[in-house]
């Protein structure tokens, strides 16, 4: 069995009596575990901000691999053993409950050996670059960054502009007042330049892992002479560490 077909076995026995998220993200879940199963990491790997379904299809996938997690709970220890689930699939992992825009995390210098950030840094509400500079600390040197984001310069997102719509795609606010909105969405270009600034380098590029694309807006861009690529509504980064943090607050992010 290869690779693709051991990850698409395990990620649908998880998603089988998951909830609605989890079982609409199947294709960027999948994709993301398989992108890990290749990377084949050894050691610890930090999940920022986990939903579980990671370190529960890497305990099947990687058994050997360490996990380490984050959990947004001020109510716990920062460090500790905390229960995490998936439908009737449970989890004890170590994990950092904190504030990922404020709080260091709680290990020394070059901990990790890999890092996953999921759809987190668009939550972001005022510093980004915290989160990527701890990042860069705790990986060792070398060490690999796996980050997925939306893309706000997918097909969909033409699609949108052409029809005088935001091209955002999750900027709505709650009226229960959670804090779940996307802060800031990305492109290719944006995210490669703000990483570059937090020391990290290697490939960054797009899919569409959310829903299908509308090749109409792209080729309505072209013939009006607009040459656009990396289109798909998932941004994908997958970088290496090669220096320390270059730039912490860089022109065009900060002010």
């Amino acid at each position: 069995m290869n690779v693709s077909e051991r990850v698409k076995k395990v990620v649908q026995g998880l998603l089988r009596d998951a909830d609605e998220y989890h079982r609409g993200h199947e294709a960027r879940l999948a994709r993301t575990v398989e992108l890990l199963v290749r990377l084949n990491p050894t050691g610890r790997m930090l999940e920022l901000g986990t939903s579980a379904f990671i370190p529960l299809a890497l305990k099947e996938l990687l058994p050997d691999l360490e996990i380490v997690v984050t959990h947004f709970d001020k109510t716990r220890a920062v460090d500790g053993k905390m229960m995490h689930g998936l439908g009737d699939k449970k989890l004890k992992l170590r994990t950092f409950s904190l504030d990922l825009e404020t709080q260091e995390l709680p290990v020394e210098d070059g901990y990790f050996d890999i890092v996953l950030c999921s759809e987190v840094i668009e939550h972001m509400e005022i510093d980004p670059m915290f989160m990527l500079s701890e990042i860069n600390r705790v990986l060792r040197s070398g060490g690999r960054l796996l980050l997925t984001t939306p893309n706000v310069l997918s097909s969909r997102g033409l699609q949108k502009i052409i029809h005088g719509v935001e091209p955002y795609f999750y900027m709505q606010y709650h009226r229960s007042g959670e804090l779940y909105r996307h802060n800031y969405e990305y492109t290719v270009r944006s995210l490669t330049a703000m990483l570059s600034c937090a020391g990290f380098s290697g490939d960054v590029w797009t899919e569409d892992l959310f829903e299908d694309p509308i090749a109409a807006a792209v080729n309505q861009m072209k013939l009006a002479g607009v040459n656009v690529t990396n289109v798909g509504d998932n941004i994908i980064a997958s970088v290496t560490k090669r220096s320390g943090v270059v730039d912490r607050y860089p022109i065009g992010f900060y002010v």
